[in-house]
Formats: C-alpha cells, structure tokens, sequence
C-alpha cells in the first residue's frame, strides 16, 4: 500500500462521510429522529441520530471497489454484506427500537453466515487456540467474539467523541498492523475507516451536533469482530484488533460482569460504565474523550507492536491495558469521591 493512494482514500472517505453526516443531521432534525435522554444518557438535550451512516458507508463502498477492481477477492462480499446488514438493522432500531432477542438473532446469524465463510482458516487466525482447540469450537468463540463486540461497541457509544475517536485511532493502529502483515485488503477497508471516522468526527467532537447510533456503533463492532476473518492469506492478527481495543473491551465486560455478580438487570439502560461515571461526577465530556483517546492511543500502540514483537514482550503488551485501565479506574473514583455538584453537559 502506498502512501499517495492511502492518503486519498483516507480524504475522500472523509469527504464523504462529512457530506452524509451533515446530510442525515439535516433529516433527522426535520423528521424528528432525535435521540431523548434516558436512563442511560449521559446528555441533557434531545440531539439527532444516524450519523454512524456516514461512518459505515464510505467504508462499504472502498470495499466493493476493492471487489470490482479484483484488488480482493468476491469473498470479500460475505463480510462486507453482513456489516451492511448490521448497519440496516441498527437503522430500523434506530427508526423504531426493536426487541433486543431479534437484534441478537439476526447479529447471531450474520455473524455464523461469516465464520462459515472462513471455515478453513479457522484455526489459522484463532492465534494461540487454534493449536489445541478443535474447528467447531474455534467457530463458537468466533461467533460470540463478533456478536460481543457488536454490542460493547454500541454500549461505548455513550458520550460526544468516544466511539467515534476510538474508530479513528484503533484503524490507524491497526493498519499499520496490516501493512506491516501484507494484508491490503484489511489496509485498505481500514484506512477508509479512519477517513470516515475523522469525517464524523466533524460533529461529534464535544459539543456535539448529532450522534452515530446503533447504525454506525453497532455495524463498526461487527466489523471490528470480523477483521481476522478477510479473505486474506495473512491478516490482522485477533490479538492486534484486541489489543486496540482493549479500553472498550475491558470497560463493558467488567461493567457487565459486575451488574450480573450484583443480581442487577444487566440489559436495562444505565451509566455505570467507567467512562460514563466522571461525566456523572461533573467532568464535561470533552475531558473524558480526550483522555480516553490518549488511552486508545498507547492501546493502539501496543497493538502495532504486537506481530514484531518477541514471546516476552508480547506477555507486556498484553499486560500494559489492564494496567492502564486499573489506573483509570482509580482516578474516577477518587473524582466520584470529591464533593462537588453534578452537571449535565450539552
């Protein structure tokens, strides 16, 4: 991948998707589409959704340009398919929220319909299981690893920034990887992310004009969960795309762990998430985001890391996220603790 033609991506992706950000920002407001405060909100004023089709777009197109210019092969079409399939049922919930057993019914089945298509290179891409683990139970962790960042991803989407900054910096990160790997395909895919990304970004940076919704957070966790998949003979390492996004994996899994440990129910709407709880406290979320990318970023580092790096070193990049977010996690309860009034950001 060169340099010249992966800068032009990355701009016109961006281009793109600012033009459809602004463009779906505009009908939401008309129409009414706007997301209210709730219980799990971490804003106070009622803002316009659907912006993540700006995000996913731009990134499906480079996909079926990559397919037409014979740059990947057809099978590329399984997963791009199934992420704009992900995409259309987070529009419809969107649109008109649907019942949480049919958006994981059909997340399940996508996400089987693409680890079907990769049957043969299973064990290839498993990393450290595939060696002792037989085929079908590598395609039942791999399906729960799609289905679970699917939905992480879209409880991570909470606050002006987030998601939307962890999209940037963990697909530069992680196409560095791909470069790095040989893997084009995913290079590609993931610098147009990056440049939709940054176009979105436009107008979620806090304050805020319009958020992505389940149409953008939810297709971006599905394609996160399938990039070790591609149809590549070498591609981006599972313990890359992990490690970059460690933060958000360990933030909803622990918050998840926790509320079942504590007989909570685990799927109604909440704020308890570590990212949400200092904006809870008073801080604006501006700080959070910012902090939070600074967090992503030594993630994302660790993941570029990852393929080059030596057994030893590897056990370090593996450990230096759950460190970091052991520290995170003790600044906001030292910021839960301080006596100050909360507030609501914009």
């Amino acid at each position: 991948m060169n340099a010249g033609p992966a800068i032009a991506v990355a701009a016109a992706s961006a281009l793109a998707s600012a033009v459809l950000v602004r463009a779906a920002r505009e009908v939401a407001n008309r129409r009414a589409l706007l997301d209210h405060p709730n219980d799990r909100s971490s804003h106070a004023i009622s803002k316009p959704r659907l912006g993540g089709v700006g995000v996913v777009t731009p990134v499906l197109a480079v996909g079926a340009g990559l397919v037409a210019g014979r740059i990947a092969t057809s099978s590329l079409l399984v997963p791009l398919a199934a992420t704009a399939l992900v995409a259309l049922l987070g529009l419809a919930d969107d649109l008109r929220p649907l019942p949480a057993r049919v958006r994981f019914s059909v997340q399940v089945v996508l996400a089987s319909t693409v680890v079907a298509a990769s049957w043969s290179r299973l064990a290839a891409v498993a990393g450290a299981l595939g060696g002792w683990l037989p085929v079908p139970a590598l395609a039942v962790l791999a399906v729960l690893w799609i289905v679970w960042l699917t939905n992480l991803y879209n409880f991570m989407d909470g606050i002006d920034g987030l998601a939307g900054g962890q999209a940037l910096i963990a697909s530069l990160g992680l196409a560095a990887v791909a470069v790095g790997s040989g893997a084009a395909t995913s290079g590609w895919l993931l610098v147009a992310l990056a440049g939709s990304s940054l176009g979105f970004l436009l107008f979620n940076f806090p304050p805020s004009s319009i958020f992505m919704g389940d149409v953008g957070s939810t297709a971006l966790g599905f394609l996160f969960g399938c990039l070790p998949l591609l149809p590549e003979a070498r591609g981006v390492p599972v313990e890359a795309v992990a490690l970059a996004l460690s933060l958000f994996l360990l933030d909803a899994t622990t918050t998840l762990a926790r509320r079942v440990a504590r007989g909570e129910k685990w799927h109604e709407p909440h704020r308890t998430h570590l990212y949400q709880r200092p904006v809870v406290a008073g801080i604006g979320h501006r700080a959070v985001t910012l902090i939070a990318w600074a967090g992503m970023a030594v993630c994302a580092a660790c993941a570029v890391a990852w393929p080059q790096s030596s057994a030893s070193a590897r056990v370090g990049l593996l450990v230096g996220p759950f460190v970091l977010f052991a520290a995170a996690h003790m600044v906001v309860r030292r910021v839960e603790a301080r006596p100050r009034q909360p507030r609501w950001p914009a």
